[in-house]
């Protein structure tokens, strides 16, 4: 492919012919905003935060979707670009609830005044996303004070009908969450209804997530620029349970979150450990900590067994979550006679707190979308809590990781996993990807044909192999 030659806020640069004004600044930590761009999915260039100044051009550009071409010149923050994006962010907020815009502590909307930090622990106006809004995270950079037109103020019923909650009134029609949870997921449970101002996001037929087609993956959550898709968080439970002394409670951490953690306390020059995690967690008030790594290998003892007993009659299709297993039974009901379903490292642990250990109460720390639906739609266990949800109950308590506050978490008792199956059965992430990870292992005298669907869309292109994992 061709290249092209262009110069971008004096920067002059080279990039393959057919590549995005924002790809291209990106590739040369050139810094564009956007709000309803995701990489791996076509754009919809529909919030305009992306505008550039192209010479030559009569409007601004959305650097999202206009492409490169030989000698272009760029400029991605003249005062006429930064005027317009502060103009959409006017416009978006005065279309939003914006419980976070006023400082209800000091009496202040100027963003001068309010310290991030210090609202990511404050609770006056908890909003889920608070601290972690790209668009309140916007309206901070382009300091969006005095809102210059009417606020709307909607009044939209929230949907808490599952742990997949909606608030209308914090949507700002970006469509990431369409995009993933119909091209990404192919489960087509949310969409776009409506025309111009009135366009709303939901199931079909304004139907609550709880009798919607939504298999529980929050993977719409994950995507959410806002407020607007979140999972229920129970930190004030947590917190009740924990320091009530009459009460056994489990945790388990899970060293998946660390990355995550690291990110959100911006501990680049000083990792994040398991042991201080689970130190935190001890100082929080949890009377056992137990290791995650355990609750995983046991899970992949029993998935070994499971398919070696399918593969003795043919090829397999392997699921360990819930939103997996429901994903499979509703839209790959031909394949049924293929289905591995394996069980989770949470309901491992779940098992294991509550019988063994007799826990009146038990946690996953480091649950993200799958996790969290099956932990609070089986009961496997009391609280999912992800890394954000952590972060902030850490912040409040006074229990960030640290080097003096470490602690080796418990043994959980489990048949070890033989290993067997390597790649197979390791971790794997989600993805936006449009293929699958694909392999071949050797089993005995067998070589067989794998393949990881880190998303369900790539799972039609791979039914022909021996063995197929499914993450939702």
């Amino acid at each position: 492919m061709a290249n092209v030659n262009l110069t971008i806020d004096g920067k002059v640069i080279t990039v393959p012919d057919g590549t995005t004004i924002l790809a291209a600044a990106k590739a040369n930590d050139i810094y564009i905003p956007t709000l309803c761009f995701m990489e791996k999915l076509d754009p919809h260039a529909s919030c305009r935060m992306c505008v550039v100044e192209v010479e030559g051009a009569r409007t601004f550009q959305h650097a999202c979707a206009a492409k490169v071409r030989e000698g272009m010149v760029v400029h991605t923050n003249t005062e006429a670009v930064r005027k317009s994006r502060k103009l959409t962010l006017q416009l978006l907020l005065s279309d939003h609830s914006v419980d976070c815009h006023h400082c209800l502590r000091i009496g202040s909307t100027k963003c001068a005044d309010l310290d991030p930090k210090f609202c990511e622990w404050c609770f006056f106006c908890d909003c889920e996303r608070d601290g972690f809004c790209e668009l309140q995270s916007l309206a901070r950079e382009y300091e969006v004070d005095q809102l210059p037109f009417e606020q709307k103020h909607n009044t939209y019923p929230v949907d808490d009908s599952s742990v997949i909650v909606r608030n209308p009134n914090k949507c700002i029609k970006c469509k990431r969450c369409v995009d993933v949870c119909a091209n990404v997921q192919t489960v087509h449970n949310l969409a776009a209804s409506g025309r111009g101002s009135e366009v709303k996001i939901g199931p079909a037929f304004s139907k609550p997530m709880a009798e919607s087609r939504c298999i529980g993956c929050g993977r719409c959550v994950e995507v959410c620029p806002t407020g607007a898709i979140f999972a229920k968080e129970y930190k004030d439970e947590i917190l009740e349970y924990t320091h009530t002394y009459e009460m056994k409670t489990v945790a388990m951490a899970d060293a998946a979150l660390i990355p995550e953690i690291e990110r959100i306390w911006k501990r680049k020059h000083a990792p994040i450990t398991i042991e201080q995690i689970a130190g935190g967690l001890k100082k929080l008030g949890f009377t056992t900590v137990v290791s995650a790594e355990d609750a995983k290998d046991a899970a992949r003892a029993e998935a070994e067994k499971l398919l070696g007993k399918q593969l003795k009659h043919g090829p397999a299709i392997l699921a360990d979550t819930l939103a997996a297993k429901k994903l499979l039974e509703r839209d790959f009901a031909d394949y049924s006679d293929r289905f591995v379903f394996a069980p989770s490292a949470a309901s491992i642990f779940g098992a294991y707190a509550k019988d063994t250990l007799g826990a009146d109460k038990c946690a996953v720390f480091g649950a993200i979308g799958p996790e969290a639906s099956e932990v609070y739609e089986t009961g496997c266990a009391d609280f999912a809590v992800n890394a954000r949800e952590l972060y902030r109950i850490m912040l409040r308590t006074g229990t960030e990781p640290n080097e003096g506050r470490t602690l080796t978490p418990e043994a959980l008792p489990h048949e070890a996993a033989t290993g067997k199956y390597g790649r197979l059965l390791e971790d794997a992430e989600w993805n936006m990807d449009s293929e699958a990870e694909t392999f071949e292992i050797k089993v005995g005298r067998k070589t067989l044909k794998c393949a990881i669907c880190h998303n369900p869309a790539q799972l039609k292109n791979v039914l022909d192999a021996d063995i197929v994992r499914v993450i939702a």
